[in-house]
């Protein structure tokens, strides 16, 4: 058959040329239902990813570690699965998967190996499980004359994943897979899998290694020219470890979506619009707000009734009356402690048994009639409120559903590693609710999820990959999304709207990026959000903060003054012949007050950024970070600026006197003149800006005493961030060391422990 594959912007040379339509991919792709454009987008972005692995046969080259980024709950478990397939039909004889870090995880992806891939094509596909039995089974298995792809789904733990390299180093195993490189596919990659003494590194020197992360190194160096392809929704870890860290991945892939997610967008963004009409988030007062010890609460709160009576209803309507769908879930995600669920859990197991015994009394009894028209009034409006008009029931229709709905209910307490391991039957109900936290976060489905409670009250910042983890409820929810809720605190909500900002824009510039260098180890940081966890970090991240007034000072050496003294000067010039000044400010005030400013359109203003110099580490990124974000600005939807002022300070006068220390290259009196004592003439220079919607760079030109020899005069930059468009960047300028460098170090560590 003939294909046409999208070729995917990459500078970064693959490493292969990847065969993206062979029979077993097409195979997988059918049997899933891929067609068009997602079915494009998985051949192209699978055919990405396994380009940048080292070939099959190709044990001579440097192992490679590459990024696959998706979506929450967006069907990474299904990339993975199609690189499997892609990887039999280019050759590949052997895949291990780091299965998640606990067994449920590690169980579900063997079976969805075996459904998808093996039941169908099985001479083609051989499951290796972990046992003694496992090198000599391998063995048989490389013997096979179909030559089928071995698959190892371990889980992600040192004891097992030190098991399997004690297999890799036997001679049974070497000589097995003589002349064949090995994938290995690390899920939840920035869970487990990183060093939890990294930050402790980079402050002493030491190398210290957490368990699981020294047994995935060991691991790696048992295997050679192997490709260590990491999944993970939430790579700010990733990005932001050290650079010289093996796990530190050096190219990437950003997955698509299938056209029927919802995530992020949808429920925080309310996009696109016409999918809803209106916001699915429901706000939980501050009062409700749960936390065990700043506000543990000693009854049931109101938005979780109203939360609980919405799914009741719901599921009244889709299941019962309407049977939409076999089944509907709610979660209820309070706080850490057991007996934090436990008594969310007793709360609403008391309502439905109370509520259920009301519905049952004569029609005319008080309860009965009371309860009845609080749930006509408050919950049935809310429930038909984005329901298409020929498909809203009346209330009386729904009304002898709704006990249906309670008595077919199953409750799940899952608040242990033991609860956690179960495996749910959803078939033993129409309606279920699931209560726990932190169990119910990474990696955990839960199916056919409508409503979500998550009252927890976060003390100090919250940590960004660790909240997002908790989106239980994005995924595939089109056929019932008009009928989904999530009701969470105001400060959770401003959290995962800063964090779809921050996602979007990380996508954006990934996928302009053709490697994460490129890209700058740089990550969109809102206030309101820390990263990642601190100990996997080095201590040296910079976090470039965005709002209000930042000096820039670009005095470094005589040949940056130089340089920047060029660049402005031609600018300048440029600007005064081919646009028209916008404004003069101040004028006929003293020389040393008058500004001129141009609008520039986005690329002027990135091009003239770019092409300024700064030798401090700490200027370069902050010019980088700034090029970066007004790109982003300019390409949000809706298009949050359409332009950059450029100001020319004191543009009439005399380069601006300054007292300058060469040593420490920075001006040692104030950088900014200053405001007048009546305000109204004159506010100081970082008052000067023409708007608060869009981002200002001052130029200024400095007279610097004592200056640098034949350097009496210097220019340099101020930008001002309006408090509308402020934020920060986390970004990591590390140098990378060469993979097989790190590798000998590595191994020469290990050699001197023994």
């Amino acid at each position: 058959m003939s294909t046409t594959i999208t070729k995917l912007k990459s500078k970064h040379k693959p490493l292969q040329v990847v065969d993206p339509a062979g029979d077993l991919f097409e195979s997988f792709a059918a049997y899933k239902g891929m067609e068009g454009e997602g079915l494009s987008n998985l051949r192209n972005e699978t055919a990405h990813i396994l380009s940048f692995c080292n070939k099959h046969d190709d044990t001579k080259a440097k192992s490679v570690t590459h990024l696959a980024f998706g979506y929450v709950q967006s069907g990474k478990t299904m990339s993975f699965t199609a690189l499997t397939a892609m990887a039999r039909d280019n050759g590949y004889r052997l895949i291990i998967y780091l299965a998640g870090s606990a067994k449920n995880l590690c169980d579900q992806t063997y079976d969805r190996l075996r459904t998808d891939l093996f039941d169908r094509d099985s001479h083609h596909y051989r499951m290796v499980k972990e046992d003694k039995q496992m090198a000599d089974n391998i063995r048989k298995g490389m013997l096979l004359s179909k030559k089928p792809i071995l698959l190892i789904p371990i889980l992600k733990h040192y004891t097992h994943i030190d098991a399997l390299t004690e297999v890799c180093n036997t001679e049974v195993f070497k000589n097995a897979l003589k002349g064949e490189t090995v994938i290995i596919i690390d899920d939840e990659a920035d869970q487990a899998s990183l060093n939890n003494y990294g930050y402790q590194n980079s402050k002493t020197g030491e190398f210290k290694m957490s368990s699981t992360y020294e047994s995935i190194l060991k691991l790696r160096l048992a295997l050679p020219g192997h490709s260590y392809v990491q999944y993970t929704a939430t790579p700010q870890a990733q990005i932001l470890i050290s650079i010289d860290d093996i796990l530190s991945p050096k190219s990437h892939t950003v997955l698509s979506p299938g056209a029927a997610y919802t995530g992020g967008k949808l429920f925080f963004k309310n996009e696109p619009a016409n999918i809803v009409g209106g916001s699915l988030i429901k706000k939980i007062p501050d009062d409700e707000a749960y936390h065990v010890r700043n506000n543990d609460l000693d009854k049931m709160p109101p938005s979780l009734h109203e939360a609980l009576w919405f799914h009741v209803m719901t599921t009244a309507i889709l299941v019962h009356l309407q049977e939409k769908i076999q089944y509907l879930s709610m979660m209820v995600h309070p706080d850490n402690p057991v007996k934090s669920s436990a008594k969310f859990r007793d709360w609403v197991k008391d309502e439905l048994e109370r509520y259920s015994k009301y519905l049952l009394k004569p029609e005319g009894h008080d309860s009965r009639r009371r309860i009845i028209t609080e749930l006509k009034d408050k919950i049935y409006p809310e429930v038909i409120k984005y329901m298409d008009k020929d498909e809203i029931p009346t209330f009386d229709d729904v009304l002898p559903f709704l006990s249906d709905a309670i008595n077919d209910c199953q409750l799940h307490f899952v608040n242990s590693k033991k609860d956690g391991e179960k495996e749910i039957d959803w078939s033993l109900g129409s309606m279920h609710i699931l209560f726990g936290a932190q169990l119910l976060n990474r990696g955990f489905t839960i199916n056919n999820l409508s409503t979500t409670y998550m009252p927890r009250h976060t003390v100090g910042v919250a940590t960004a990959d660790t909240i997002e983890q908790r989106c239980r409820f994005f995924g595939y929810k089109m056929k019932y999304i008009k009928s989904c809720r999530v009701y969470l605190p105001e400060q959770s909500i401003t959290n995962y709207v800063d964090y779809v900002d921050n996602e979007e824009e990380l996508r954006t510039i990934l996928r302009n990026s053709d490697t994460l260098k490129e890209a700058g180890h740089a990550l969109m940081s809102s206030p309101n959000l820390k990263q990642c966890r601190k100990n996997v970090l080095p201590s040296d991240i910079v976090k470039t903060t965005m709002d209000g007034n930042c000096k820039m000072e670009a005095f470094d050496n005589p040949d940056v003054i130089q340089h920047n003294n060029s660049v402005a000067v031609a600018f300048v010039k440029k600007l005064e012949k081919e646009k028209n000044i916008s404004h003069i400010l101040y004028k006929d005030t003293t020389k040393q007050r008058e500004h001129r400013v141009w609008d520039l359109t986005i690329d002027e203003a990135v091009d003239f950024l770019l092409d300024f110099q700064f030798a401090s580490v700490a200027e370069a990124i902050r010019r980088d970070n700034t090029v970066r974000y007004i790109k982003y600005l300019a390409a949000w939807p809706g298009c949050k600026i359409d332009h950059v002022e450029f100001m020319q300070m004191a543009y009439n006068g005399k380069p601006m006197r300054r007292s300058f220390n060469p040593d420490k290259a920075k001006i040692k009196s104030t950088f900014y003149t200053g405001a007048d004592k009546d305000s109204s003439i004159y506010p100081g220079d970082q008052n000067v800006h023409m708007s608060e919607d869009t981002i200002t760079i001052q130029l200024y030109n400095f007279e610097l005493t004592p200056c640098f020899p034949n350097r009496p005069t210097a220019h340099t930059l101020s930008i001002n961030y309006p408090k509308k468009l402020s934020t920060a960047y986390c970004t990591n300028n590390q140098e990378i060391k060469d993979i097989d460098t790190l590798f000998k170090e590595i191994e020469e560590e290990y050699e001197s422990n023994a």
